[in-house]
C-alpha cells in the first residue's frame, strides 16, 4: 500500500511539473514553488471534479499575477490534450498486448482490431484539428454556430480567443524543443506512475493482473470518464475497470475493490492534502486584490 501511495504521490508531482514547464513556454516567469502549489491544487480539482474546475482555480489565482487569459487557458487545455493522448495511444497497444496473450475467438479478435482502427482514426482526427490551424478554426466556427442555433448566443469571441491560445502555444513549443521533450517526459512518466499506482493498488488487495490487461481496463475507464456527466465519475471509472477485468478473468468484485483503493488514494487523500494549499492560494490572491 506504501508503495501505491508513493507512486501516486510521483505522479501528481510530475503532473504538477509538468504544469510548470507548460506555463515556462508561455512565457510565465512567476515562481516555480507557487506554480507548483497551483498546479498541485488545480490537478486535484482535475481529477476529483473536472478540468473546469482546474482551469477556473488557474484562472482566478494567476491572473492576479499578471498571467493572461490566452497564457493560462492554452496552456491547460495544451496539457491536457497531451496527457489524454499519453492515455488513448496506450489503449490500442495494450490490446494488441491482450490479442496476442490470451487465446481469444475470432469474433473476440475482430471486435479487438475494430476498437483499435477506431482508436487510431479519432487520435488522428484529434490530432489534424489540434495541430492544423486552418482545420481548427474551421471546427470552432461550426461548433459556434451549433452553440449559437440552440442557445442563442454568440461565443465566437470566446471561440476566437480559445484558437488562438492554442496556436500561440504550438508557436512557443516550436520555438522551445528542450522544453517541449522535458515536458513530454513529465506527462509520459505522470501516466507510468499513474497506472503503477493501480497495480500496486491491485497488488495490496492481494489481486494479481497482468499488465497489459491493467492498461486496457484503466484506459477504457478514463476514457468512459471523459463522456460521464456525473459528477467526479463517481463510480463510473471502477464500474469500467472492473468491466475490462472481468472480461479477461478477474472477478468483477474484486475488480471494483481494487479500483476504489485506487479512488481514496489518488483522488481522496490528495484532496485533503490540497485543501491548505488551497487556503493559502486563496489568501495570497485576496492580499493581491488589496
Amino acid at each position: 500500500l506504501g508503495v501505491a501511495m508513493g507512486f501516486i504521490a510521483l505522479s501528481y508531482l510530475l503532473e504538477s511539473s509538468s504544469m510548470v514547464v507548460m506555463l515556462r513556454i508561455f512565457d510565465v516567469k512567476l515562481d516555480k514553488f507557487y506554480l507548483l502549489k497551483v498546479g498541485f491544487v488545480s490537478s486535484v480539482l482535475s481529477n476529483l471534479i473536472a478540468l473546469p474546475a482546474s482551469l477556473a482555480l488557474r484562472l482566478l489565482v494567476l491572473e492576479r499575477h499578471g498571467v493572461t487569459y490566452s497564457q493560462t487557458v492554452g496552456s491547460s487545455m495544451l496539457l491536457s490534450y497531451f496527457k489524454n493522448v499519453v492515455c488513448y495511444i496506450l489503449i490500442p497497444i495494450s490490446l494488441v498486448y491482450v490479442m496476442f496473450s490470451y487465446p481469444l475467438a475470432f469474433g473476440g479478435i475482430a471486435v479487438m482490431a475494430l476498437i483499435i482502427v477506431i482508436l487510431l482514426i479519432v487520435i488522428g482526427i484529434a490530432t489534424v484539428i489540434i495541430f492544423n490551424e486552418r482545420v481548427r478554426t474551421i471546427v470552432l466556427r461550426i461548433l459556434g454556430r451549433i452553440w449559437h442555433f440552440f442557445t442563442h448566443k454568440h461565443i465566437e469571441k470566446s471561440l476566437s480567443n480559445f484558437g488562438n491560445a492554442i496556436t500561440q502555444g504550438f508557436t512557443k513549443l516550436k520555438q522551445r524543443r528542450k522544453l517541449g521533450l522535458l515536458l513530454t517526459g513529465l506527462v509520459i512518466g505522470d501516466v507510468a506512475a499513474m497506472i503503477t499506482g493501480l497495480f500496486f493498488c491491485f497488488k495490496a488487495l492481494g489481486i494479481l493482473v497482468h499488465t497489459g490487461v491493467l492498461i486496457t481496463g484503466f484506459n477504457f475507464g478514463i476514457t468512459l470518464t471523459v463522456i460521464s456527466l456525473i459528477p467526479g465519475d463517481m463510480g463510473v471509472q471502477e464500474v469500467s475497470i472492473a468491466g475490462i477485468l472481468a472480461i479477461f478473468g478477474v472477478p468483477f468484485s474484486q475488480g471494483v475493490l481494487g479500483s476504489i483503493l485506487f479512488r481514496v488514494l489518488y483522488y481522496f487523500i490528495p484532496f485533503v492534502l490540497s485543501l491548505g494549499f488551497y487556503w493559502s492560494l486563496l489568501r495570497a490572491t485576496r492580499k493581491k486584490l488589496d
